[in-house]
């Protein structure tokens, strides 16, 4: 094996897999929780039907985590992302251990 064959192992060796259908967890921003309530409303309110879909807000746990699926969350939030934007939810993710997978 090679210095580059060996590189290559050891950094996927440490990689872990996730699929974007698991649950994570993050803490919203005021400003994450203005953009879910004002899309929400946007939506139902441009059909027309949105007093028959009332916004409810996101349950937080007891340590004040949403959970989301993971495509699910940047579907909604990602777009409020970008360097030096005001971030919707802090940058740290949780993700339960469970849901990491080797790399194959």
């Amino acid at each position: 094996m090679d210095l580059v064959d060996y590189v290559l192992y050891y950094l996927v060796r440490k990689m872990k897999s996730f699929n974007i259908n698991n649950i994570v967890k993050v803490k919203l921003t005021e400003y994450g929780k203005k953009m879910l309530e004002r899309d929400h409303n946007e939506f139902w309110g441009s059909r027309g039907i949105l007093r028959d879909h009332p916004y409810t807000p996101h349950q937080e746990d007891e340590n004040g985590y949403v959970k989301f699926q993971l495509w699910n969350l940047m579907e909604k939030l990602g777009k409020y992302c970008g360097l030096g934007c005001e971030m919707p939810f802090d940058t740290v993710i949780l993700i339960d251990e469970k849901d990491l997978g080797d790399v194959e």
